[in-house]
């Protein structure tokens, strides 16, 4: 009996040493060893406990720790590739319908891309010299704003405050924004153009960390379309063969869990990826109604709006654009009212009807949830978490669905043996 004690004590003491390795490792060692270094020393200092619950669980938290470092540290790098897996996985279900329709798997995928690929090139055919004039048209203006500021600000302490404001000397302030030169500017923004939009790209493709490499961007354009083909040519076979590692004793279970999953994951991304397209639309129309100038290039801020999914980053993305266009456009005052006026209708549309009844409410994600879930995914992730966010609050809803009704069923929770019937 002491030989027994002795070895518990001793697994245990082993046990409390990984953990222990472990926790050192997550707080000194991050910046010295890999993921992937920690992962190995593991399993090592753990194969006395080989095929023993504590062994699976162990790797299993090890495991998933590991590829969340690695996720973080390599970012960048898998972008294009979790961003080629999401697109594979929202437009499988069409090329199936396809492949029903007796096309080839790999036909089917053409005939879905030719649409899409034609729609892009009339965009960028049709619609880049529209949006490069109307840029070239509000930068012109920028001059005539300036001396709009000059204006506000030499009339600001008699026509508003009366008195001076503190640390600055507004006429001084007001000489040097009108001796600039209108010509100067325009000269020094077109000279800036290449800089400007290679900022506003890494911008945009940074929410969370920053991306912004050429590989990066190259990545995006050029290999992300390829790792959806291939992706989308096999995806069946890889999702049976994911399967066929599934314990056959759990698989019923992880199979109906995986519906689950499934149902709700694209119902969400498919109903916010259209409510986003319409949002979009809805802005550049009623900017076009109101007369509002530059409504193009709002609306197409607002359409790129597929950032819409996230909610109420869509409306400060295209909200904050169509404000400093307000602003530098001439006619203030109008100008910001309209904006509010068409934002607040699309927004209202978007909330309580374009939204509850093309996505439902059968997703039963609360919006603090959404936002807590993207917004740590994106700091800790990048661009990647923003991709994996909401998959991942989805994924967590579930589980704890199914923890939750155990629990229920459990003596815990009922006091003796499980509830009749």
């Amino acid at each position: 009996m002491k030989p027994l004690t002795e070895a518990r004590d001793w697994r245990l003491v082993h046990g409390a040493v990984v953990l222990l390795v472990l926790g050192l490792f997550l707080w000194e060692l991050g910046d010295v060893l890999s993921p992937l270094v920690l992962f190995l020393a593991l399993i090592a200092l753990m194969s006395p406990y080989s095929g023993s619950p504590f062994h699976r669980l162990l790797v299993l938290t090890t495991g998933v720790l590991a590829g969340l470092w690695m996720l973080a540290d390599l970012g960048t790098l898998l972008a294009p590739f979790v961003l080629a897996f999401v697109l594979a996985y929202v437009l499988d279900p069409t090329v199936d319908r396809l492949e029903r329709a007796r096309l080839p798997r790999s036909l089917a995928i053409l005939v879905l891309s030719l649409p899409v690929i034609g729609v892009l090139a009339l965009l960028v055919f049709l619609g880049v010299p529209a949006l490069a004039d109307q840029i070239q048209s509000l930068i012109r203006r920028v001059p005539d704003a300036l001396e709009q500021i000059a204006g506000w600000i030499e009339g600001l302490r008699v026509g508003i405050l009366g008195i001076d404001l503190p640390f600055v000397d507004e006429e001084d302030l007001a000489r040097r924004l009108r001796g600039i030169s209108p010509a100067a500017v325009i000269s020094y923004l077109e000279a800036q153009q290449a800089e400007i939009a290679g900022q506003a790209w890494r911008a945009v493709l940074g929410l969370g960390r920053g991306l912004g490499t050429v590989f990066t961007i190259l990545g995006y354009v050029v290999l992300t379309p390829v790792l959806t083909f291939y992706l989308l040519r096999d995806w069946d076979a890889l999702v049976e063969r994911i399967s066929s590692y599934v314990p056959r004793p759990r698989y019923d279970r992880w199979s109906a869990f995986m519906r689950d999953y499934d149902h709700l994951l694209s119902r969400y991304l498919r109903g916010q990826l259209l409510a986003a397209a319409i949002v979009g639309v809805l802005t550049w129309i009623g900017l076009w109604i109101a007369g509002f100038p530059y409504s193009g290039l709002v609306g197409a801020v607002a359409v790129a709006g597929v950032f819409n999914i996230v909610p109420y980053l869509g409306l400060v993305v295209s909200l904050v654009p169509a404000l400093i266009i307000a602003v530098i456009s001439g006619s203030f005052l109008t100008s910001v009212l309209k904006v509010a006026i068409v934002f607040a209708i699309v927004q209202f549309l978007d909330g309580n009807i374009i939204g509850p009844r093309i996505v439902g409410e059968s997703v039963g994600l609360h919006p603090v949830w959404v936002i807590l879930a993207i917004a740590v995914a994106g700091f800790f992730f990048g661009f990647v978490g923003l991709l994996l966010a909401l998959p991942a609050a989805i994924l967590v809803k579930l589980l704890a669905q199914a923890g939750s009704a155990r629990y229920r069923e459990s003596t815990l929770y009922l006091g003796s043996g499980p509830s009749p019937g």
